[in-house]
């Protein structure tokens, strides 16, 4: 667990802040253009350091997969809120936890269950205002993006025995090229320090750095976990955001964002439980001897 908490905390923390510099981002440029831009400074870094593109069936699913969820992602965040996008995008374990019972056989502990189906709940009540006009629109493509999100990191664990810097490499290199071809459709960048701020932070901090740090967790930890662990990510988005604005949350988002914490506390908690329980029955074994 401490190896993880290496990967983890600096997960949490860069991820935290991309949505808001994202939000920055695509409302001064276009959403393929904003992750065109991201996916050719990712490459570049990663070839840099060492990565090599790599060719499989595989990569090639994961490339798809992530530079789908990249676009739609994007779109949503023309529509919400990075609070909001945060919070709807980490809708994603629901859909990791069947992929990666489909694709890498992993079966998701009881504990695990619970704490995601209870996080998972308050997403949706998090979600129940935002159900209307083009923030609904916004709302629908931002969990869409979350499916896709499900699958790269899935495809992330199946890979978990290649080099990361080749991986991620490929994925941004093969990402561009897909990313290049719809690069033209309303192309527009509006040169401003908000969109420069955005982007630098996004294509490094917010891309490659963070997309290192997930293909590291996904190799250490078993989907169902790694995806329950992460959702302080929106918690964190959500108080920022109310910070920077002013603007509190509606009592239906921080009832949402209150039980998404206990889906946490529950998922971690059992592990401890289970362990004490197992002591126990050691101990009366012994007894017994």
């Amino acid at each position: 667990m401490n190896k993880i908490l290496y990967f983890l905390i600096p997960y949490i923390t860069l991820s935290t802040f991309n949505y808001e510099f994202a939000k920055e981002a695509v409302t001064y440029s276009t959403p393929f253009v904003f992750n065109l831009i991201r996916y050719i400074t990712s490459a570049i870094i990663f070839l840099v350091l060492g990565g090599k593109l790599i060719l499989s069936k595989d990569i090639l699913f994961l490339s798809a997969m992530t530079t789908t969820s990249s676009v739609l992602w994007a779109y949503g965040l023309l529509y919400v809120s990075p609070a909001e996008s945060a919070v709807l995008s980490y809708s994603m374990p629901l859909f990791a936890i069947p992929i990666a019972l489909l694709i890498v056989k992993e079966n998701p502990s009881p504990y695990e269950l619970l704490g995601l189906g209870i996080g998972f709940s308050g997403i949706l009540i998090y979600s129940i205002p935002l159900m209307k006009g083009s923030i609904g629109l916004g709302a629908l493509i931002t969990v869409v993006n979350a499916i896709f999100w499900a699958g790269f990191t899935v495809y992330y664990r199946k890979l978990k025995d290649k080099d990361p810097y080749d991986i991620n490499a490929s994925q941004f290199i093969l990402g561009s090229l897909l990313l290049l071809p719809f690069a033209p459709i309303g192309f527009g960048i509006k040169l401003n320090t908000f969109f420069i701020d955005g982007i630098a932070y996004t294509s490094i901090i917010g891309g490659a750095l963070s997309f290192f740090l997930w293909n590291m967790l996904a190799k250490l930890e078993r989907v169902a976990k790694l995806t329950v662990m992460t959702f302080s990510v929106p918690i964190f988005s959500t108080i920022i955001q109310s910070i920077e604005t002013y603007d509190l949350p509606q009592l239906s988002q921080v009832l949402g964002i209150s039980v998404m914490f206990t889906g946490i506390l529950i998922s971690r908690l059992g592990k401890g439980i289970k362990k004490k329980l197992q002591a126990k029955r050691n101990k009366i074994l012994l007894q017994e001897k």
